[in-house]
């Protein structure tokens, strides 16, 4: 029997990289921070995105949409190019929006708490002197 299969040494290695897109996706949901720290700690997913380790973990603190929107951009396509260019200005525009907003919910608590502190407060300020008794003149 004659298999028309090229003999083992002429078969080229072939390199598969299995896609990512739905388990990204489904870590997303949970929340971009945890899933940066997933993807960092079992595969090498973001690392192949990025040259240096200083940019992901900047992203991880400030801008994670970004981040994993960019890792996703070069891994599958390997720059910023048509509709990934679009997504990750997008993730730019909404990690802008999630940081406005943790920040002045924060402080708009604030401003009203220090308010109902003010109205249900009966202490009053006064003008007053400061004798001090003890000094002798």
């Amino acid at each position: 029997m004659k298999s028309d299969a090229p003999p083992f040494q002429e078969i080229e290695a072939i390199a598969y990289t299995p896609h990512m897109n739905c388990c990204l996706g489904c870590l997303m949901l949970m929340g971009p921070r945890l899933a940066l720290f997933l993807l960092f700690l079992m595969s090498d997913y973001i690392g192949r995105a990025y040259e240096m380790n200083l940019w992901p973990f900047l992203g991880f603190l400030f801008l994670p949409y970004t981040t994993l929107t960019y890792a996703l951009a070069m891994n599958e396509r390997g720059g910023l190019e048509g509709p990934y260019l679009l997504m990750w200005l997008g993730a730019i525009i909404l990690d802008l929006f999630v940081t406005k907003n943790n920040g002045s919910k924060s402080s708009g608590v604030r401003v009203r708490a220090n308010e109902m502190a003010k109205r249900k407060s009966s202490a009053r300020a006064v003008d007053a002197r400061v004798i001090d008794i003890d000094k002798k003149d």
